[in-house]
C-alpha cells in the first residue's frame, strides 16, 4: 500500500527541516515545502499523498485550508503537534483523507538540525487506519518505534513529553552551574557541554537497556544518606537547583521502595531529607 505513496513534508521550520536531514536517502517521493510558499506550490501526481504537516499547532487547520483541493480523496494527512490530536485535520478528513497525528518523541533545539537526528527516534501515532500506513513508512524508513495508540489524554502525553525535555535541559543547566562552582579553575564551555552530555548519554542508555524504574545510578542504593545530604548543603547557595535536587530524590525514591532495591530506613530518611521545607 506505501509502494504508491509520495510524501509532501509543509514547514520547514525545526522539525521540518529535522525530518528532511533525516529522511533524505531513506525515503523516495518526498517533496518539501515551506508553508509561505504554498500558493505557489502545485501537486504533481495522480497518486496517493501523504501530507506531513511540520508546522506551528496554531498552524495546522489553517494549513488544510491552505492546502485545500491539492488535498485528495484517499490521500493521508498527518501532523507532528504533540499537544493536538486528530481531530484538528476535521477538514481534510471531509474532503476524504484519512487522517492522524504522528508526534516524534524527539527534541529539536534551534540551530541543530543534524542529518540523521530523527533516525531511531519513537513515534506515538493516533488516527485513521488508512493514514496509519502511512506513518508506519515514515517511522520505518527512520528505523524508528511507532506507538500506536487508540486513544491519547493530550494534556498527560504532552506534559510526559514536555517534563522529560524541559526537565532534562533544567537539569543539565543546574548541573553546569553545580560544576563551574565546584571544580578550580572552573571548565571552559566546551569541557561543560561534554561533561553534561557524558551524564545525559549514560542516562538515556541506562534507560533504554533496564527501563525508567531500574535506571536509577545513587549513592541511595548502597543506603547512603550522609551523601544525599551533603549534596543538598553544597546546594544551599543556589536555591532553585537544591529544589530541583529535592524533587528528582523524591520521586525516585517511590519505585526505590516499589522495587525494594534499598533498605525501608534509607528510604524514610531520603524523604525526611527532601521533603518541603515549612516556612518559619
Amino acid at each position: 500500500m506505501t509502494a504508491a505513496l509520495r510524501f509532501v513534508v509543509v514547514g520547514l521550520g525545526r522539525m521540518g527541516a529535522a525530518l528532511r536531514a533525516s529522511l533524505r536517502g531513506r525515503l523516495v517521493g518526498v517533496r518539501y515545502v515551506a508553508r509561505r510558499d504554498l500558493a505557489g506550490f502545485a501537486r504533481r501526481t495522480q497518486r496517493r499523498v501523504c501530507w506531513v504537516l511540520a508546522v506551528r499547532d496554531a498552524q495546522v487547520a489553517d494549513t488544510v485550508d491552505a492546502l485545500g483541493d491539492r488535498i485528495g480523496r484517499n490521500d493521508a494527512v498527518l501532523h507532528l503537534a504533540g499537544a493536538l490530536g486528530p481531530s484538528v485535520l476535521a477538514a481534510a478528513r471531509a474532503r476524504g483523507a484519512a487522517v492522524g497525528a504522528l508526534h516524534p518523541m524527539f527534541a529539536v533545539a534551534a540551530g541543530n538540525a543534524r542529518r540523521d537526528g530523527l533516525v531511531g527516534a519513537a513515534f506515538t501515532f493516533e488516527g485513521d487506519p488508512g493514514a496509519r500506513s502511512a506513518a508506519r513508512a515514515i517511522v520505518r524508513a527512520l528505523r524508528g518505534t511507532m506507538i500506536d495508540a487508540r486513544r491519547v489524554d493530550r494534556a498527560a502525553y504532552h506534559g510526559a513529553a514536555a517534563l522529560l525535555a524541559t526537565g532534562a535541559v533544567a537539569l543539565a543547566q543546574g548541573a553546569a552551574r553545580l560544576l563551574a562552582r565546584a571544580v578550580e579553575p572552573a571548565p571552559d564551555d566546551a569541557q561543560t557541554r561534554a561533561a553534561v552530555r557524558s551524564l545525559l548519554v549514560s542516562v538515556a542508555h541506562n534507560v533504554e537497556a533496564v527501563g525508567a524504574q531500574r535506571a536509577l545510578a545513587s549513592p541511595l542504593l548502597r543506603d547512603d544518606t550522609d551523601t544525599v545530604a551533603r549534596h543538598l548543603d553544597a546546594m544551599e547557595p543556589d536555591p532553585a537547583v537544591r529544589e530541583l535536587y529535592r524533587a528528582a530524590v523524591s520521586l525516585v525514591l517511590d519505585a526505590l521502595e516499589t522495587h525494594a532495591l534499598v533498605k525501608a530506613e534509607t528510604v524514610s530518611e531520603a524523604r525526611r531529607l527532601t521533603a518541603p521545607r515549612t516556612p518559619r
